[in-house]
Protein backbone atom coordinates (compact mmCIF):
# COMPACT_ATOMS: atom_id res chain seq x y z
CA UNK A 1 0.00 0.00 0.00
CA UNK A 2 1.03 3.53 -0.65
CA UNK A 3 1.12 6.05 2.15
CA UNK A 4 0.35 9.65 1.35
CA UNK A 5 2.85 12.11 2.72
CA UNK A 6 1.52 14.88 4.86
CA UNK A 7 2.47 18.46 4.15
CA UNK A 8 4.78 18.46 7.17
CA UNK A 9 6.54 15.31 5.94
CA UNK A 10 7.02 16.89 2.51
CA UNK A 11 8.47 20.02 4.11
CA UNK A 12 10.79 17.90 6.25
CA UNK A 13 12.00 15.99 3.19
CA UNK A 14 12.58 19.25 1.34
CA UNK A 15 14.57 20.64 4.29
CA UNK A 16 16.65 17.46 4.42
CA UNK A 17 17.43 17.81 0.73
CA UNK A 18 18.36 21.48 1.25
CA UNK A 19 20.64 20.47 4.11
CA UNK A 20 22.28 17.78 2.00
CA UNK A 21 22.90 20.29 -0.79
CA UNK A 22 24.26 22.89 1.64
CA UNK A 23 26.62 20.31 3.15
CA UNK A 24 27.90 19.41 -0.33
CA UNK A 25 28.47 23.09 -1.08
CA UNK A 26 30.26 23.48 2.25
CA UNK A 27 32.56 20.59 1.41
CA UNK A 28 33.30 22.08 -2.02
CA UNK A 29 34.03 25.42 -0.34
CA UNK A 30 36.50 23.78 2.04
CA UNK A 31 38.29 22.04 -0.82
CA UNK A 32 38.51 25.32 -2.76
CA UNK A 33 39.81 27.10 0.34
CA UNK A 34 42.64 24.59 0.74
CA UNK A 35 43.71 25.15 -2.88
CA UNK A 36 43.23 28.94 -2.99
CA UNK A 37 46.21 31.24 -3.45
CA UNK A 38 44.67 34.66 -4.13
CA UNK A 39 43.91 36.63 -0.92
CA UNK A 40 40.76 38.16 -2.47
CA UNK A 41 39.44 34.71 -3.41
CA UNK A 42 40.28 33.39 0.07
CA UNK A 43 38.25 36.25 1.56
CA UNK A 44 35.29 35.43 -0.70
CA UNK A 45 35.49 31.77 0.29
CA UNK A 46 35.58 32.73 3.96
CA UNK A 47 32.34 34.74 3.68
CA UNK A 48 30.73 31.99 1.61
CA UNK A 49 31.74 29.45 4.26
CA UNK A 50 30.15 31.54 7.00
CA UNK A 51 26.91 31.87 5.02
CA UNK A 52 26.79 28.13 4.36
CA UNK A 53 27.41 27.37 8.04
CA UNK A 54 24.51 29.67 8.98
CA UNK A 55 22.28 27.96 6.43
CA UNK A 56 23.18 24.51 7.76
CA UNK A 57 22.63 25.60 11.34
CA UNK A 58 19.21 27.08 10.51
CA UNK A 59 18.12 23.94 8.64
CA UNK A 60 19.28 21.68 11.46
CA UNK A 61 17.44 23.81 13.99
CA UNK A 62 14.23 23.66 11.94
CA UNK A 63 14.53 19.91 11.48
CA UNK A 64 15.07 19.37 15.20
CA UNK A 65 12.09 21.55 16.10
CA UNK A 66 9.81 19.58 13.81
CA UNK A 67 9.96 21.85 10.79
CA UNK A 68 8.42 24.90 12.40
CA UNK A 69 10.13 28.26 12.04
CA UNK A 70 11.83 29.31 15.31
Amino acid sequence: MFKRMTRREKQRCAMQEDLKKAMQELHANEVAFEEAQDPFYIEQLTYQHAALMCRCRALLQMLRSGGEDP
